[in-house]
């Protein structure tokens, strides 16, 4: 690729370090990165032509197993997770080879994209040092492009749980600003996935290219319908546009009341066989088919970017699928 062209032969070095569990930082007497600068939302460009008219985004962690069934029902797949480090370097060791190969194979077969995520829940590792520092942040994105452009990604997806101060804040929109003024010249994706009741201005994470909704984990009842409408509007209001958000899902239930428990969406369906308009048994909340029918027609109906779920190995395989059913419709092969 062209990209690839462009680097010159240090870049063999650069891989095998910042794309390894043993990445180390780059020295201070390597190239600057070109145009890592300041961009405001209003000089972001345009998401790229989708290959779906509402993009179906499914989570797959590490340490769960391949379904090649998932593939066929998907638009693009973000690999979970990668660890930020506080010098700059990048620690992928949790991300089997095994799996990097399975993914260049979908994108070959049935044009997926793939993206890798950055932190997570007790993922966060170096985010906070590593921010603070242009210095760091600069180093970290040479990483981080590296490592995407050695695996053939198409992008990659922030999860910085949590900042915590103001200071923190700002050192994360200028992370995500920065990434995006180098990851963009390059034709590469970047998004960032939130909470709606975030204690910071959400409309700064405009600068990216998708927002991804964490509409879950949001009460006694942790998904309804209801809830997600709201979540979406408060991104709405914070002037981020409906084509950069991106509606989370999750494939799990939780109990109602504490102590919260989960089930995955496939135990649910095989202990206790749910209608499809159900969304609660036995003090589990889950959303069930129609639940995730409505939420997506209403994520297409209003112009939103697509859907995400978390995660995909939570799902059954059955006629009871919610990401093949996620897919129909967003493929227009099932009317809302």
């Amino acid at each position: 690729m062209s990209a690839m062209q462009l680097i010159p032969v240090y870049l063999t070095f650069l891989l095998l370090t910042s794309c390894t569990g043993n990445a180390v930082p780059l020295s201070s007497s390597e190239p600057e990165i070109p145009g890592i600068t300041f961009v405001t939302p209003e000089l972001s460009q345009s998401m790229p032509q989708s290959s779906s008219d509402f993009p179906v985004i499914g989570c797959f962690p590490d340490y769960c197993v391949l379904n090649p069934d998932w593939a066929k029902n998907l638009t693009d797949i973000i690999y979970f997770s990668a660890e930020p480090r506080a010098d700059g370097s990048l620690d992928t060791s949790r991300l089997p080879e095994d799996n990097w190969r399975q993914w260049h194979e979908w994108k070959t077969r049935y044009e997926l994209r793939v993206h890798v995520s950055i932190g997570g829940w007790e993922h966060n590792g170096g985010f906070v040092d590593m921010s603070t520092d242009s210095e760091t942040r600069r180093i970290f994105i040479e990483n981080l492009l590296q490592c995407a452009l050695y695996h053939d990604l198409d992008g990659v997806d922030f999860d910085w749980e949590f900042p915590e101060t103001d200071g923190q804040f700002a050192n994360y929109l200028a992370l995500l600003t920065e990434t995006w003024a180098v990851f963009s010249e390059r034709g590469l994706l970047v998004s960032v996935a939130l909470p709606s009741e975030s204690s910071f201005p959400l409309g700064g994470f405009s600068v990216v290219d998708r927002v991804h909704i964490m509409s879950y984990d949001r009460g006694e009842k942790h998904a309804t319908y209801e809830q997600a409408v709201l979540d979406v509007q408060l991104f709405l209001d914070a002037g981020i546009p409906a084509d950069k958000l991106i509606l989370g899902l999750p494939f799990y239930g939780r109990t109602i009341s504490p102590p919260y428990k989960d089930l995955s969406y496939g135990e649910i369906t095989s202990m206790y066989f749910p209608a499809p308009d159900v969304d609660e048994v036995n003090g589990f909340y889950f959303n069930g088919l129609e639940t995730i029918q409505k939420k997506i027609c209403y994520g297409m109906e209003t112009g939103l970017g697509g859907s995400m779920v978390w995660e995909l190995a939570q799902d059954t395989t059955d006629a009871a699928s919610l990401l093949q059913r996620i897919y129909q419709l967003s493929k227009g092969n099932r009317p809302c």
